[in-house]
């Protein structure tokens, strides 16, 4: 009788277990990931994967110190060892309980962070995407269980069990749902290189200096939170220092606003949408944001070298760098830099210098006569690469030219169409064709019988990593007639 019972509560005990493994494996898969823009999926998993005791300095925020903090610039300048914890639109409540989470295993000197979300109601879909990715504790059941009461807001099930909100996700399942990936997230240490440029944001508008000073009032549920950073940070004995990093929408009025409310704890405030601010770091509109609102990987490097030097002349840090301790893969982190770096080049010569690489494979195909303004300097790049026909020289021709690695495989002009076919990894081939008297949509450079669209006229520059096996860039150099010189425009990243 014993036996029967025992084996009978030994199998339903078996049947639990096997139930609450298969719910937390579809709870896993089924859940919404974040993996672009600001890729939140990989920056909490990032944190969730330091060492214990790693990190001195956390940043906390919105999208702004996601894409505008680079821990590894701070790191390389000062041996600062931080970390950037950035989500659209997170309230303050999120970091709260972020920096909660990160005190589990971390014992943190400095909180640096972003304010520009007082200002700003809660909205729901952002508060998910800010707790969902937070592992279940005490910590998260008390966050979502206040938020749950909230007129308009999920139910507190929804967020202990968010399968309960994604449940009918399996219709848009991919690959990475089943296995994110280790490398190719191009984000280190919670900062997400970003490689676009919007050359349209207006200077003017990201200085605040002339801006009328209204007065603007901030949100009672993101000071509520606000109150609870500081006291915590005073409890724990971290300094606490608020930034605001340059973006169009922020105002004088909301600066203002925040320098009293620095004032009246006793926090330094660094708002770098002054012009003064601006100049010092060196920020340049045309090349240094992605978008009104937010930094590309130019304008975040020069933002933490800054940020960096101001916490190292502050506070006490260690230098991580005299104990030989290397924050991510080093190398991989520069090749990926580098890749970046070339796609954020709006120069010219930038951007060939920036093509010497051994990792690269580079296709030139004319499209377009450049001769009367391609210069001597130039040329002098194109031969460092190890071509020697003399753009300059090929009024009316037509040119291709194919480098792998650093060496020139294949270089031909004539006045005659051009047609080139090669391989460069198993499987990946290309054909090209040089014609400068086919319409832009008409000219033809096809990679495993995708055609690669440029739409320009000019000189088109297709970038294949061999280690990564991918492409990488995609660039046309063109004349500007109205200024006389040629120029350049980014048609694809990968990133």
């Amino acid at each position: 009788m014993v036996k029967k019972v025992l084996s009978k509560v030994m199998k339903t005990a078996a049947f639990l277990m096997m139930g609450i493994i298969i719910f937390v494996f579809l709870s896993q898969i089924l859940c919404g990931k974040w993996l672009t823009a600001n890729k939140e999926t990989y920056t909490t998993q990032g944190l969730y994967a330091l060492e214990d005791n790693s990190i001195d300095v956390f940043v906390l925020g919105t999208s702004h110190v996601v894409t505008g903090i680079s821990p590894m610039v701070m790191y390389e300048e000062y041996g600062i060892s931080a970390y950037t914890l950035g989500m659209g639109h997170a309230p303050m409540s999120a970091s709260y309980c972020w920096l909660k989470e990160c005190e589990k295993t971390q014992d943190l000197s400095t909180v640096v962070i972003d304010v520009s979300i007082l200002y700003k109601p809660i909205k729901e879909l952002y508060f998910r995407r800010a707790f969902d990715p937070m592992k279940l504790s005490w910590n998260k059941i008390k966050a979502v269980y206040e938020h749950s009461r909230q007129e308009g807001a999920d139910s507190f099930a929804s967020y202990v069990f968010p399968i309960i909100t994604w449940h009918s996700r399996w219709k848009e399942l991919s690959a990475e749902d089943f296995g994110l990936k280790k490398n190719d997230t191009f984000v280190y240490r919670g900062n997400v290189m970003k490689s676009k440029v919007d050359p349209e944001v207006d200077y003017n508008k990201l200085v605040i200096d002339h801006d009328e000073n209204t007065e603007l009032e901030m949100r009672e549920e993101q000071l509520v939170y606000f109150d609870k950073i500081v006291s915590y940070c005073e409890e724990h004995d971290i300094n606490l220092v608020l930034i605001k990093t340059p973006k169009e929408s922020w105002t004088l009025a909301e600066s203002r606003g925040v320098d009293a409310l620095a004032k009246k704890y006793g926090l330094p405030f660094l708002d770098f949408n002054y012009e003064n601010m601006i100049k010092e770091v060196g920020i340049d509109a045309a090349t240094d944001l992605r978008d009104p609102e937010h930094m590309n990987l130019k304008g975040a490097d020069k933002l933490s070298l800054y940020l960096g030097k101001y916490l190292k002349e502050n506070f006490e840090l260690k230098d991580y760098r005299e104990e030989n301790y290397h924050p991510v893969d080093m190398e991989q982190y520069h090749r990926d830099r580098d890749d970046v770096y070339l796609q954020l080049s709006q120069d010219v010569k930038e951007y060939l210098k920036r093509l010497n690489n051994d990792r690269y494979s580079i296709i030139i195909q004319l499209t377009d006569d450049i001769s009367e303004y391609w210069t001597e300097d130039l040329q002098k790049i194109l031969e460092k690469l190890g071509l020697k026909t003399d753009i300059g020289s090929l009024s009316g021709k037509n040119y291709v030219g194919i480098l792998e690695q650093g060496t020139c495989i294949y270089e031909d002009s004539s006045e005659k169409p051009i047609s080139y076919e090669g391989e460069w990894a198993e499987g990946c081939s290309y054909v090209l064709e040089g014609d400068i008297n086919k319409g832009k949509s008409e000219t033809r450079m096809l990679v495993n019988g995708h055609e690669e669209k440029f739409n320009v006229k000019g000189m088109n520059i297709l970038v294949y990593d061999i280690e990564k096996r991918r492409i990488i860039n995609e660039a046309a150099i063109y004349k500007q007639t109205k200024e006389e010189k040629l120029k350049i425009k980014q048609v694809y990243a990968f990133n």
